[in-house]
């Protein structure tokens, strides 16, 4: 038998609803695991690096790290591609990691200390 006007209605609403609860959930669980994920760069200047400096390691770095995931960032209104990584895998790269610059080696040495 076919539903009424109201019912259908009604039905397609709750559809609706049900659908963007759904998008919410995983909008969130999306949110909550990207959160940690970061690039090279941006890991070492969360941790306090300066921006050269952090661009420097991170270029050296990138080849100690391995995994990560592939995505995009927007620079000057530009996505460009980029590979995002979790602490864990930055902090195991830096153990790795044997810079010959002063300053480099000065910075590595601060956030092993802040690892241990």
């Amino acid at each position: 038998m076919r539903p009424t006007i109201a019912e259908a209605r009604i039905k397609r609403h709750m559809r609706r609803l049900q659908c963007q609860a759904d998008v919410a959930t995983r909008t969130a669980a999306h949110n909550a695991h990207r959160a940690g994920l970061k690039t090279v760069a941006g890991h070492l200047r969360a941790l306090g690096v300066d921006e050269a400096t952090a661009t420097g390691m991170a270029a050296t770095l990138r080849k100690r790290i391995s995994g990560g995931i592939d995505g995009f960032v927007r620079k000057d209104g530009i996505r460009r591609a980029c590979t995002r990584y979790t602490l864990g895998q930055v902090m195991g790269g830096l153990v790795d990691y044997k810079p010959r610059k002063d300053t480099y080696k000065a910075a590595r040495a601060e956030l092993l200390a802040l690892a241990a």
